[in-house]
């Protein structure tokens, strides 16, 4: 069901789609670094002075965007309503030291993500991230996402609701614990309003996509309709492969932070790259088939497994198309 009214979730619907919402900003980054707004191998500190204290001279934005930068979490303890002042968050992120070495080890960095790549955005485009999301993409393509949703699209928002599970919550803080999920928080109008990029983008799967779709066709077509084709080649490069030390898992992600080929999670074709979220929502672009493809949901599966329902849909659709 939806929102305060219980009408019923229908085609437009849009919901949180949490991590899913960095496949879409990394499409923004891509666009600026076709752009020459935008350089992978620039220091962080180029863009933004801060980085030139607390040992992070040396990150480039390819280290933040492939998750080896060290700024995987928060070290001093913040709330879910601190998410919510950007200023606060940006000057924790500015006065921390990073946990290790940029590029020596990999941290999927859950909620930092988004204030990291959104700050240099801001300093480099005067603008956010939200701001070119709906510029970039929703506006220019009829599309229904957004980071910081605006108030006229509130009441088609889905709300959320999870079968909880008890997990052992770690006593140090990781990329996920601090803070710890908060479904009732997230259900929030100051929570659907803000931009927390690395997590509160709201959107269908439709619009989810057709991104993704218009995104694939400049790879394989070369249409150039967001970006050239050099330009997503250079963004989907493989990062170092190694262990993702916050997920425990072998991730394989792009320069940009695109994760490439997900097992069923991102259909049977191993050349498919997007994004996962927390709860189960997803987005990626299949380059055999040349689509975009998308699923999002407001029942939350809280774990980090893979999602059964979208599996399932994915192997039937595969089957069709095959």
């Amino acid at each position: 069901f939806k929102n305060k009214n219980n009408q019923k979730w229908e085609e437009n619907t849009i919901v949180n789609v949490f991590s899913a919402t960095k496949g879409i900003y990394e499409i923004i980054v891509s666009i600026l670094i076709n752009e020459n707004i935008l350089d992978l191998e620039k220091p962080v500190s180029y863009y933004w002075d801060a980085f030139k204290q607390s040992n992070k001279r040396e990150i480039k934005l390819k280290h933040i965007l492939s998750h080896q930068s060290g700024l995987y979490r928060f070290k001093k303890k913040v709330t879910q309503q601190d998410l919510l002042d950007w200023n606060k968050i940006i000057f924790i992120l500015e006065n921390q030291e990073p946990d290790h070495l940029c590029g020596e080890k990999t941290y999927y960095h859950a909620k930092t993500h988004g204030f990291l790549i959104g700050e240099i955005i801001k300093k480099t485009t005067n603008k956010s991230l939200g701001t070119l999301v709906y510029e970039l993409l929703s506006k220019k393509f009829k599309l229904d996402f957004f980071i910081g949703t605006p108030k006229n699209q509130l009441s088609n928002i889905a709300f959320l609701y999870e079968n909880k599970t008890e997990s052992k919550i770690s006593s140090e803080f990781n990329a996920f614990n601090n803070p710890e999920h908060e479904i009732n928080f997230y259900n929030k109008e100051n929570w659907q309003t803000a931009e927390i990029p690395s997590m509160n983008g709201h959107g269908n799967a439709r619009s989810i996509a057709k991104i993704y779709d218009i995104f694939v066709n400049d790879l394989i077509l070369e249409k150039n309709i967001l970006l050239s084709k050099s330009s997503i080649k250079k963004c989907l490069t493989e990062s170092i492969n190694r262990i993702d030390e916050s997920l425990m898992l072998p991730i394989r992600w792009s320069q940009v932070g695109l994760i490439l080929r997900a097992g069923w999670l991102f259909g049977k074709n191993k050349e498919s790259f997007g994004h996962n979220g927390w709860g189960g929502s997803l987005g990626f672009a299949d380059p055999i088939l040349g689509i975009g493809i998308a699923y999002t949901t407001n029942k939350i599966n809280p774990t980090m497994a893979s999602d059964q329902r979208i599996i399932n849909l994915l192997k039937e659709f595969y089957r069709i198309n095959s």
